[in-house]
């Protein structure tokens, strides 16, 4: 059995007459809330179901819709969908901030370790060193990385390589000059963790 839509006079909601938005909140708010529960949960349909009216109140003067009720359907639907939109932005913010927190974590718990200056150097610093190892000569970069991103000793590097450790020397001495010369305020700091000058 349909249910008989009670007489609301909206003039009256619209010139403030408590009564009459009494009646119309009681008739729509179920029905405005139900709506919301399709998009997000009890407690945030309640919410927005109840700016939504509060909204109108304020503004009652000002909007000349003429259907009101399918006016404060779309609105409040409007209102669900961008409560969503800025939960997934709140959403991915906290995902970074948690993923920040474990980096954090990750870190400090390196700074104790013995292996200080070389757990310094972050990705995004290997990541520009190695743009100009890439230049260089494919033995002599090779060198630079064992030595370097392997810690090996340069008798280490010689044996993996199979090549003299004067060689070595060589090759390490050659890849610093050139990138001296790239990379000049970078090899600053990696001066200071592995004293290569």
């Amino acid at each position: 059995m349909k249910t008989e839509r009670p007489k609301i006079d909206i003039e009256k909601v619209r010139q403030g007459d408590p009564d009459a938005f009494r009646d119309f909140f009681a008739f729509l708010y179920p029905k405005l809330k139900a709506l919301a529960c399709r998009f997000v949960d009890e407690e945030t349909a309640e919410d927005l179901t109840q700016d939504v009216f509060t909204s109108y109140w304020e503004r009652k003067h000002l909007i000349q819709a003429d259907n009101i009720y399918s006016f404060l359907f779309k609105w409040l639907q409007n209102n669900c969908m961008n409560w969503l939109r800025h939960q997934t932005v709140v959403e991915a913010y906290e995902e970074q901030m948690r993923l920040a927190e474990a980096r954090k974590t990750y870190w400090d718990r390196q700074l104790n370790t013995n292996d200080l200056p070389r757990r310094l150097i972050d990705e995004d610093l290997l990541e520009t060193i190695e743009l100009a190892v890439k230049k260089l000569p494919p033995k002599r970069a090779e060198a630079f990385r064992l030595c370097y991103y392997r810690n090996m000793s340069h008798k280490e590097v010689a044996a993996m390589m199979k090549i003299s450790p004067r060689t070595v020397e060589g090759h390490i001495h050659a890849a610093l000059t050139f990138l001296r010369s790239k990379l000049r305020h970078i090899l600053t700091t990696l001066y200071m963790f592995y004293n290569i000058f």
